[in-house]
This record gives structure tokens, sequence and C-alpha cells, in this order.
């Protein structure tokens, strides 16, 4: 069932935030956000696959990865983030930065993303706070369709992690 995303844009922060109510336990939840089985079925717009080439859920590991449109329309986009902060089940905190095939950052493309979980009855609310270096930035994200991604990939996680629950295996098991 697709709920309602919360979009709020704080320009004196240079931040965007795109929130949501999951229903789901919060441990799904964090589950589904940080290992590249689950991660790989759901992130990223309608219409695009995700392939990780590199999860390191830990402070400093790195998380390297690349979104295609799954019509091959246009290039690849490559990214790689850096974890600050894992604070298992209830933060994330990385920098996401563009990259390029060779996974060099690209100049000046820096999200700093703070992924909150929070327990609510009936499931988990997912904050996912985008901090930018500038307006302009800010701005850019959102012309490229950051805010629908994001809308995209909440609806592509709970359809996702609705099919696990839903089956005959236990979540543990399907989980681990």
């Amino acid at each position: 069932m697709k709920r309602k995303t919360t979009i709020r844009k704080n320009r004196e922060r240079r931040e965007l935030t795109v929130e949501r109510n999951v229903a789901m336990p919060v441990h799904l939840a964090w589950e589904g956000w940080t290992e590249p089985k689950h991660i790989t079925k759901w992130w990223g717009p309608k219409g695009w696959t995700t392939i990780v080439y590199e999860m390191d859920v830990r402070p400093g590991g790195v998380w390297r990865y690349s979104l295609q449109a799954e019509d091959n329309s246009g290039e690849a986009a490559y990214c790689r983030a850096t974890y600050g902060v894992v604070e298992a089940p209830g933060k994330l905190v990385y920098i996401d930065t563009f990259a390029d095939s060779d996974w060099n950052m690209v100049l000046d493309s820096e999200m700093y993303t703070t992924v909150l979980f929070e327990e609510k009855s009936g499931g988990t609310r997912i904050s996912i706070v985008t901090r930018f270096a500038t307006n302009e930035q800010l701005d850019n994200a959102e012309a490229m369709g950051m805010i629908e991604g994001f809308t995209d990939a909440y609806d592509r996680l709970e359809e996702y992690l609705e099919t696990l629950i839903g089956g005959n295996d236990t979540m543990e098991t399907v989980i681990s």
C-alpha cells in the first residue's frame, strides 16, 4: 500500500527532506536499506536498475553503486557514498557523490545525507535529509528529479519488502 510522502525544502539550511511512514518494522526497513541483496531490488526511481559494487555499512565504509534506466536510455549514473555514522537500526549518515566509471568523485557533487528510521505505530518513519553545499545544487537536484526518485524508491521499498513479509518464510529467514 502506497503511503503519503512528505517533502520539505529548507533553502536557509540548503536541505531537502523526503519522509514517509512505511508499514514495516524498523529492523526490516533498516535491513532493506543496508544490505546489497535488498537495495538492488528497490533503490532508485521506477524503471531504473541498481547495481551495487560495494556496500560496507560501517563508519568509514564505502557504498559504490550505479543506476541505469531499464530501457538503457542515457548513460549509467555512478555514485560513491562514504558512511560517517551507522547506528543500527536508527540512523545512517553518509556523503553521497556522483562519480565517473572509475569511481573518481565528480567535483562539487557532495550530498550530505542522513537517513533516520523511527518506530511508529504500525510501522516505521523513514526520513531522508539531504544537505547541499549551495542552493544552486539543491535546485539542480530537485530539477533532475530527486524528489520523484526518492518517492519512487519509497514505493519500490514498500512493494519489495511486502513481498518478503507476505511469503511463506519468516522474515528472519528471508532477510538473513
